[in-house]
């Protein structure tokens, strides 16, 4: 699920607010010696000419800031992580740090928020705790924040470089996946750090998890998100408690493959699908895949060696090994396949190590062959999570060797083996609640039922009309000349039948709930043939629900 921190801002109180802070006079300010903490150094900041107009914003407005001891009030917006001066200078907030800060003089107090960039620095001063409230949602979520074990306790590990981590002013659990500055080697692996947290806060990429704030410190770089529970891929294969099904393995390719999608339709790839980066988290009682460590980068013919050198050989599509081509979401097709056929191809006991990871890859065509002769002599494949022919076609298409023939992500959701897996889901949940069937005679004989009850309302129902009718009658017809008792008694009829007449509607309304939900819950229990049979018999409008398959979305 593609997802992404929403903040809410009080656009209108801070309209209002914004009003008192134009008028506010600092220069009162200049006056202190320690005024030097207020001041800005814009032109030391990476600014450069804005080239697209924005038309959406994240919040914008103006404030003070200070620069050669001048004060300003220029505007400022906020749009896709950058911060636009003046309309016409923009800055990108992800290489920023990000504070916020109280400038404290006798009596007085501001409210900073200092943005960070190398040497160069931007302090907006606000007057109102509010405007640095509202102002700070929203750049916390596109910069970065310093002084993480200030804010957080580690607590435990979860797997490797994902920690669960407790925010100590709220109290309140999450996770962190932290990276240590040590373990990065070179400048490429920075950059591909940097691509990766700027693919994460974009929010437009579904399965990779939704980022609450970033924070850069002197050994550390950690990228908090919502707390869950969860494990690798490798994990839950090599896990002697977890046995996993069909539903299982579809569910997790087919949200693997709904990421590569995403990232296609962005001009992006992931660049290393392994079983390591693929988690299965838990969040709310509900099942989520999120897919970790992205290894995206611009590559070239003069760069590829890096990426050669840092993915395993089996990972390595054709193409690229032959340096024929740059990765790309083709190349991210081929790396889920073998990850499908080593999953697919793996018996419980055996051991997983390099040699079993090379064998497979390398005996990868006499292995799907073997199988495929299998399934058409009608026999069952040789392991336990190799379910079906068509599940080995797919894998079959994910790792052609020839790019050009190899499956597109579109056509890969749309295959023979998700649709017929979700047919077999289906299938079984038909199944189960067959088992709690009543007989056909039990049925038919509580649709016969209901017909007496629906034709006992429709008779009390004329009963009731007949007298409206009768009393409509005896108030417009007063010129006529009727004896005393004849009027008293009929006036007395009819007002024992008004006084009971609510009485019997509630009661017919009681029957008519009983009847509906008798009907529904019967025909819901029905198989599809037997429901044909009663709205022939009965002529009435039956509608079966809609089945829902919540894990496979096309």
């Amino acid at each position: 699920m593609k997802q992404n921190k929403v903040n809410k801002i009080d656009f209108e109180l801070l309209q209002k607010i914004q009003i008192n802070e134009s008028n506010v006079n600092l220069s009162w300010v200049l006056k202190f010696p320690n005024c030097h903490e207020l001041q800005s150094f814009i032109f030391q900041m990476p600014f450069i000419d804005l080239q697209i107009q924005q038309s959406k914003y994240d919040i914008q407005g103006s404030c003070h800031i200070i620069t050669n001891n001048q004060i300003q009030f220029p505007l400022l917006q906020i749009a896709e992580g950058i911060l636009i001066y003046q309309k016409h200078k923009c800055l990108f907030l992800s290489d920023c740090i990000i504070e916020k800060q109280k400038f404290v003089c006798h009596q007085s107090q501001l409210f900073l928020i200092k943005i960070s960039h190398n040497q160069g620095r931007l302090i907006l001063i606000f007057v109102h705790p509010v405007s640095q409230r509202e102002w700070f949602k929203i750049l916390k979520l596109q910069g970065k924040q310093n002084n993480f074990l200030q804010k957080y306790r580690i607590n435990e590990v979860i797997m490797s470089n994902i920690f669960s981590v407790l925010l100590k002013r709220k109290n309140k659990k999450y996770v962190a996946q932290i990276y240590q500055k040590n373990d990065i080697k070179s400048q490429e692996q920075n950059e591909i750090i940097n691509n990766y947290i700027k693919i994460l806060k974009s929010g437009k990429i579904i399965n990779y998890y939704p980022v609450l704030s970033i924070f850069e410190d002197t050994e550390t770089i950690s990228i908090i998100t919502y707390q869950f529970i969860g494990k690798t891929f490798e994990s839950l294969l090599l896990s002697d408690q977890t046995s996993i099904t069909q539903m299982n393995l579809a569910f997790i390719i087919c949200s693997v493959l709904q990421c590569l999608k995403c990232l296609q339709d962005e001009e992006l790839f992931h660049g290393y699908v392994c079983l390591e980066n693929i988690i299965m988290a838990n969040m709310l009682g509900s099942l989520q895949i999120y897919l970790i460590n992205s290894n995206y980068k611009p590559y070239n013919i003069n760069n590829l060696n890096f990426y050669l050198d840092s993915i395993p050989n089996y990972l390595i599509a054709p193409e690229i090994l032959s340096q024929q081509d740059q990765p790309s979401v083709k190349s991210d097709i081929y790396q889920l396949g073998m990850i499908f056929l080593i999953v697919s191809f793996f018996a419980k006991g055996q051991s997983y190590n390099r040699q079993y990871i090379s064998k497979i890859s390398q005996s990868r065509i006499e292995l799907i062959k073997q199988q495929e002769i299998n399934f058409q002599q009608y026999k069952n494949s040789d392991f336990p999570y190799l379910f079906s022919a068509c599940q080995l076609d797919l894998i079959k298409k994910m790792t052609e060797n020839d790019p050009n023939k190899r499956i597109s992500v579109n056509d890969a959701l749309k295959h023979a083996w998700f649709i017929n897996t979700k047919d077999k889901l289906k299938s079984q949940k038909q199944q189960s609640i067959n088992r709690n069937l009543p007989s056909l005679k039990t049925i038919i004989e509580m649709v016969e039922q209901s017909e007496y009850d629906i034709r006992r309302k429709s008779l009390k129902l004329s009963i009731i009309q007949q007298g409206k009718n009768k009393l409509e009658c005896a108030t417009s017809l007063k010129q006529f000349d009727f004896n005393a008792f004849q009027q008293q008694q009929d006036a007395n009829y009819l007002v024992k039948s008004l006084e009971s007449q609510n009485e019997i509607i509630d009661e017919d309304h009681e029957i008519s709930n009983l009847i509906f939900k008798l009907n529904d819950k019967q025909f819901r229990m029905m198989p599809s043939s037997l429901s044909h049979f009663i709205q022939d018999k009965n002529q009435y409008r039956l509608t079966q629900p809609n089945n829902h398959l919540t894990q496979f979305q096309d």
